[in-house]
This record gives structure tokens, sequence and C-alpha cells, in this order.
């Protein structure tokens, strides 16, 4: 399962990030996290709030910071 985190260095990203983290570690899946921030990636989704979370490459949240839960429920869909 590939998982990204796209949007700037900010609170939000970081929060949501720890929340993956704290998941994933719990979790016994096979999981890929990347964070990304690059400008043309960025750009590429200049229309959505960030921070953006991509499971398999479809957006499931932007502009919001999601609970343990709703991440581990997202997982558990996506596996």
């Amino acid at each position: 399962m590939k998982i990204n985190i796209i949007g700037e260095n900010s609170s939000n990203r970081m929060k949501l990030l720890k929340n993956l983290n704290k998941v994933t570690k719990n979790e016994d899946i096979n999981v890929e996290i990347n964070v990304i921030d690059d400008k043309e990636t960025l750009s590429k989704y200049k229309d959505k709030n960030k921070p953006i979370l991509m499971i398999n490459e479809k957006i499931i949240s932007n502009g919001k910071i999601l609970t343990d839960r709703e991440i581990r429920n997202y997982i558990k869909i996506f596996a």
C-alpha cells in the first residue's frame, strides 16, 4: 500500500503524519509512506487544501487532519 501526504511543511502536515505513523506502527500491513512537498507536485494540486492524504493514488482527504480512527478505517478499506 502506498500512502502519500502532500503539502508544505506545516503543523497540520506534521499532525497528519504523526497520526498516520501511529496507526501504521500498530497495524500489521506493508505500507510505503511518502511526504511530498516539491513545487511541481504542489502546483498539480493547487486547487486542493493541504495537507492531502492519498492512499494508492486516490485522494482520501484534503485540508483535514484525520484522526487515528479515521486513518485506520481508510487503511482497512484499501488493504
